[in-house]
């Protein structure tokens, strides 16, 4: 397996597909990649969210890559090749609503949970993510994978989601924003995001 040279963070996206395969296995890097500790914390978490909003909102059967079940105006500018041939040094993060992080490859049910939005009982999904220790679970998982750079490229309610996750890497993080966009900042963002998939490079 290569190493990771560059891991690229990344939301997920309001709009997602439905259906998937009902007998694909189950695939979570994220889990398999964190130390013990965290791996129980993140695990805790989901079931948390899981109880208290009594499953509503994900479809029972059904799994499907997450850089396909994803479907925003975002990730419509990243090309499924870019996905599948990229620069195998690469990987993406995804902060997500019902699961805290995915990876890319990790395959996830449909569901309508979102960072930027209120989800009943809990009230907005990133203040609850952040105030539960999401940043310290993204910290471990990075220190644990080790890349030699990380790029942030999430938005403002993501990016509060996981604010502080950075206080302990001794690896630089790049920030990279598109000031006064708005909406249109999405699909930049893609564009950005299929560069360095297909270079390794931001």
């Amino acid at each position: 397996m290569s190493p990771t040279n560059v891991v690229v963070l990344i939301p997920e996206s309001t709009r997602k597909r439905r259906g998937g395969d009902a007998s694909a296995t189950p695939v979570d890097g994220i889990v398999a990649s964190l130390p013990a500790q965290s791996r129980k914390r993140l695990e805790s978490l989901r079931e948390d969210l899981r109880s208290a909003t009594k499953g509503s909102g994900v479809e029972p059967v059904g799994l499907m890559p997450a850089y396909r079940r994803y479907d925003g105006n975002m990730y419509r500018r990243i090309d499924v090749s870019d996905w599948e041939r990229r620069d195998p040094g690469v990987e993406v993060v995804i902060v997500s609503g019902l699961l805290g992080l995915v990876a890319s490859r990790d395959t996830i049910p449909a569901y309508v949970h979102s960072m930027a939005e209120p989800m009943p009982p809990l009230g907005k999904l990133n203040r609850w993510w952040h105030e539960r220790g999401l940043p310290d679970v993204l910290g471990d998982y990075l220190i644990a994978v080790h890349p030699p750079s990380v790029v942030d490229l999430l938005s403002l309610e993501y990016r509060e989601a996981v604010a502080g996750f950075e206080d302990r890497l001794k690896v630089p993080v790049k920030t990279i924003d598109f000031p006064g966009m708005g909406r249109a900042s999405q699909p930049a963002r893609g564009k950005a995001i299929a560069k360095i998939l297909r270079t390794g490079r931001a």
